[in-house]
């Protein structure tokens, strides 16, 4: 199929975009020769990116917190604070992207839909509000999982740092598990932030058979956005012509993967070829096709993440039980470390089980049932409280275990507040937001304490 020509000065049509409903969909690039200087020194190169997104992001929140009280009401975020969450949402992903090694062209500092070798689409549209509702509880489990990625993400990132530094570029199977884990991060944001209905997933890539409708990267009339990648409104249709979906033909895209395109806009493939402007230029650099090896790099990911994690635990005991030969200091971390273990089991399968509780016929028995999940968590933290109260610990601990006890006991009290609503309407005056500041405290109190028993 020919190009469509376009003027001189006007922006080429947008490409179009595989979109099957809201899920948040990235783009790729693939890997590409890096400059080692800019690779030894990227996390120090990437400070300025750092201090903006931080700014940004203590905006964003107080944004989505707004959206959260307007899309619980009517079903939908609105379009000015959608544009704004997506923009903030795609700084983040190029400045991860950056930092992991994905590509070595700096990211622009702008929230627009910039020509980038990664690239993030977002389509907000109507949602569940009975899942906005819950959603800081829903989030949960990815959030936990994402915590052992991240703790993952430290040996293998360094280890994927010195292969870069060392060869100039990244082997695709690497490649691809790290876009794959950047990827889940970023569908948790935009699914927190409410830009998405759909629960995260994907992080072990996009089945091969999957077949979706391209859809024009366009935006409605009076969406007001301005940025190619926001959802189409349901009332909108895409223009009628060959630009609305005109599609380079095959041997232009030069898909070097399954689920990738060239390595980014300005950037020269393995090959040699220059990429075509308008990258993404097709359906499958929307997808991400993971090879066995890349799947097995991801499997990685979390193993390696919970072996740091339990380093870092078995470390702080050791380090107790050296410092002053104190056996019953070990004991109280192994027998709270124990107890934290299985509440957060108990807590990770909470947000599945509220998800079946949508299933249930009429608003009273959905409420009915997550009520009743809420009372139980509650119980699941009293059960720990009793635990902290019981385990006996060096005096000059004993002041972290009981502010980790009040933490467990402000949570459960929060809990026990949801668990006693008899509507819709009840529930929403209890605000349950109120729920994630004591989820931080209680977490803050909890590594407080593991650092007073490592000092005692």
């Amino acid at each position: 199929m020919a190009e469509v020509p376009v003027a001189a000065g006007v922006a080429p049509p947008a490409p179009p975009v595989p979109r099957a409903g809201d899920e948040i969909l990235m783009a790729f690039a693939g890997p590409a020769p890096q400059r080692r200087v800019t690779t030894a020194f990227r996390l120090l190169l990437a400070i300025p990116q750092l201090i903006v997104l931080y700014a940004l992001t203590i905006v964003a929140e107080l944004v989505a917190i707004a959206g959260w009280f307007a899309a619980l009401f009517t079903g939908r975020l609105p379009a000015g604070l959608a544009g704004f969450l997506a923009g903030w949402l795609r700084w983040n992903a190029r400045a991860v992207a950056y930092l992991a090694l994905l590509t070595d062209r700096y990211p622009p500092f702008e929230m627009g839909d910039a020509d980038y070798p990664v690239r993030v689409s977002v389509a907000p549209g109507r949602l569940n509000r009975l899942a906005v509702l819950f959603r800081i509880i829903l989030a949960i489990p990815v959030w936990l999982l994402l915590g052992l990625l991240a703790y993952g993400g430290i040996v293998i990132g360094f280890v994927a740092w010195l292969i870069v530094l060392i060869t100039g570029t990244m082997p695709l199977p690497l490649y691809q598990a790290i876009a794959a884990v950047t990827r889940y991060g970023i569908r948790y944001y935009g699914y927190f932030f409410l830009l998405s209905g759909t629960y995260p997933g994907g992080l072990f890539g996009d089945p091969a058979e999957t077949e979706v409708a391209a859809v024009p990267l366009a935006v409605p009339p009076g969406a007001g956005l301005g940025q190619p990648g926001y959802g189409l409104d349901e009332s909108w249709q895409p223009p009628a012509g060959p630009a609305a979906g005109a599609q380079p033909a095959d041997g232009q895209r030069g898909y070097a993967q399954p689920g990738y395109a060239h390595p980014g806009p300005g950037q020269p493939a393995p090959g040699g070829t220059p990429l075509a402007a308008g990258w993404p230029a097709g359906p499958p650099a929307w997808r991400l096709v993971l090879s066995g090896a890349a799947k097995r790099l991801v499997a990685l990911f979390i193993a390696a993440g919970a072996v740091v994690f339990a380093a870092y635990a078995v470390f702080i005991g050791i380090a107790a039980a050296n410092s002053s030969g104190n056996a019953g200091r070990a004991a109280a971390i192994s027998g709270i470390s124990a107890a934290h273990s299985t509440l957060l089991g108990q807590l990770s399968g909470l947000s599945q089980q509220i998800s079946a509780c949508q299933n249930q016929s009429g608003p009273t028995a959905a409420l009915s049932c997550v009520t009743k999940l809420d009372t139980k968590a509650a119980g699941d933290l009293g059960t720990f409280a009793d635990a902290v109260r019981s385990t006996s610990v060096p005096p000059s601990a004993a002041a972290a275990a009981a502010q980790l006890e009040a933490a467990a006991g402000q949570l459960q009290s929060a809990f026990q507040r949801l668990g006693t609503a008899t509507s819709i309407a009840q529930y929403e005056q209890i605000d349950s937001s109120s729920v994630a500041p004591k989820v931080t405290q209680f977490n803050d109190a909890y590594l407080r304490l593991g650092r007073a028993l490592g000092a005692s």
